[in-house]
């Protein structure tokens, strides 16, 4: 299986674009997972001269915009939305697969800031309750992702950081309520390593259909290599599938940062 390596923005080095991308190409990699900003519109002109300097492709957007998407508070919902809009529009400039979004994750994380969907039981409980509104707002998020030809990557986390939204499972089950091509999932293994039974097993079930970006970490979060994580057994069942997207490290390092991901990108293509 010929991988096809990402990396996390926040893992390359430079001040520059371009310089990241280099970084990120001289290290093994052939793309990168930029970290979404309100204006990025303003640099995708910038971002583009750059992936045609170095080569490096743009695998995706890691949304970091405003809001919380599943909040109480309607006003932190419309910010969310119009900022995915935007990253949704400046992945279709890029060429990128579509934007990430991790849908609780701002709720779970900011408690002061953010108030969770009330328990309406039982007319509706918080989980179901929360799933109704997800799915609303996917399916005009997923019509603006198709219109720029990328999709609205949903992230499900393990329970420690999202207590809803868990498993390969529960995206897949939102993707078959909004029934639109612009609504999909991605796989980070350290979730799975949490959450899942196996990861080569989910990934069979799941990937043909609803997977469309992968991130990569080893069971200890930190770069592959550095835990239990079966990488040649996920990537056999991926290669059996046929399945050909990008994956993206995403994860904390060791040692000497440079050396580690490029001893990361060398060790994950052994395993391929």
């Amino acid at each position: 299986m010929e991988l096809k390596l990402s990396a996390r923005e926040y893992l390359s080095r430079g001040d520059s674009y371009e310089e990241k991308m280099q970084y990120l190409v001289d290290a093994g990699y052939d793309a990168i997972e930029l970290t979404g900003r309100p204006d990025i519109l303003e640099v995708t002109d910038q971002i583009a001269e750059a992936s045609r300097n170095t080569g490096c492709a743009v695998s995706t957007i890691c949304s970091g915009g405003r809001g919380a998407l599943m909040a109480a508070e309607r006003d932190q919902r419309d910010l969310a939305v119009e900022d995915l809009k935007v990253f949704l529009t400046a992945a279709g400039q890029l060429g990128a697969t579509g934007v990430i979004y991790a849908p609780l994750i701002a709720v779970k994380m900011n408690p002061d800031q953010y108030t969770r969907l009330p328990d309406l039981s039982p007319l509706r409980d918080q989980e179901a309750l929360e799933m109704d509104l997800l799915t609303e707002l996917s399916v005009g998020l997923a019509e603006h992702a198709e219109a720029h030809n990328v999709c609205l990557l949903w992230e499900p986390l393990n329970r420690y950081e999202q207590w809803w939204f868990n498993r390969l499972a529960d995206g897949a089950a939102l993707c078959d309520r909004v029934k639109r091509q612009g609504c999909k999932i991605m796989a980070d293994f350290f979730h799975m390593s949490i959450e899942e039974d196996t990861i080569p097993g989910a990934l069979r079930e799941y990937a043909t259909s609803y997977v469309r970006h992968i991130h990569l970490a080893d069971s200890t979060r930190a770069t592959p290599g550095y835990g239990h994580t079966d990488f040649a057994g996920a990537f056999a069942v991926l290669d059996e599938l046929g399945w050909d997207g990008y994956m993206a490290l995403e994860c904390s390092t060791r040692g000497d940062a440079s050396e580690d991901i490029r001893r990361a990108a060398e060790f994950l293509r052994s395993q391929a």
